[in-house]
């Protein structure tokens, strides 16, 4: 099957168009989201009206989701965080809000497994270096694992069968064939298909992935979007003008 594969959001719906009409002109045939819908863009509402009429999804909640819905303490987050996720709050409809309060930081299937930060800690650790990758391995049940939370594409598996090295790397637009064990299975693969809404490795392109379960390979990919228009957005809503400016670098 293959699976159009995305996270962080953060309401940017022009972001999020671009990414789920690129996809479905692949012809994806599921969906996977590793959270953070909302939080930080203008538009809330827009953006989980989309995302709960996708068909074949497997979605979970980020941060950002579960402090609108009051799962989180606000102290946690910095002053413009914190502003949105409650500028969030009153702008949010209540079949939006019902939807956020259905899911979970953490989802495992028979045939992934999903956390927006690790398995170990879903809601709060990002996933960045081989240690944490080598110590969240006993705790994936069905591989390939899917994170999504430091809005940038990485990659995490081992190098060889003692599982001694990690190659831990960005990803670029190009397909990976993702290891696998002897029996045929995959073999440990922690992938992040970066951020939708507010890409963080100095490319401000709406960035997403493509999982082929069957071929066992991962493709990111990188797509433009009216950047302009969704900082109009944000200045018109009253929202930090930090959250508009630093979508222009990436960053």
């Amino acid at each position: 099957m293959i699976y159009g594969v995305f996270s962080d959001v953060h309401s940017n719906y022009e972001a999020l168009s671009v990414v789920l009409d690129h996809l479905e002109g692949l012809g994806v045939e599921g969906w996977i989201c590793c959270g953070d819908l909302v939080g930080y863009g203008p538009d809330p509402d827009a953006t989980l009206d989309r995302v709960r009429a996708l068909k074949n999804s497997s979605i979970i909640a980020g941060n950002h989701d579960l402090a609108v819905i009051g799962r989180i303490e606000l102290d946690w987050f910095n002053q413009y965080a914190r502003a949105a996720v409650m500028w969030t709050r009153v702008k949010l409809s209540e079949p939006n809000r019902l939807f956020l309060e259905s899911l979970t930081a953490r989802l495992d299937t028979p045939h992934f497994t999903l956390a927006h930060g690790t398995p170990r800690n879903p809601v709060e650790e990002y996933l960045l270096s081989p240690l944490q990758f080598r110590d969240n391995v006993p705790l994936v049940p069905h591989w390939p694992l899917f994170v999504g939370h430091s809005h940038m594409p990485l990659l995490f598996r081992f190098t060889d069968e003692g599982a001694a090295n990690v190659d831990a790397r960005f990803l670029e637009n190009r397909e990976e064939q993702l290891p696998r064990v002897s029996g045929g299975g995959l073999a440990p693969v922690a992938l992040n298909p970066g951020s939708v809404g507010q890409p963080r490795d100095h490319d401000n392109r709406a960035s997403c992935g493509v999982y082929d379960s069957d071929k066992g390979t991962f493709r990111v990919i990188r797509i433009p979007y009216d950047i302009p228009a969704v900082q109009g957005k944000i200045r018109a809503a009253g929202l930090p003008e930090y959250l508009a400016l630093r979508l222009a670098y990436g960053q």
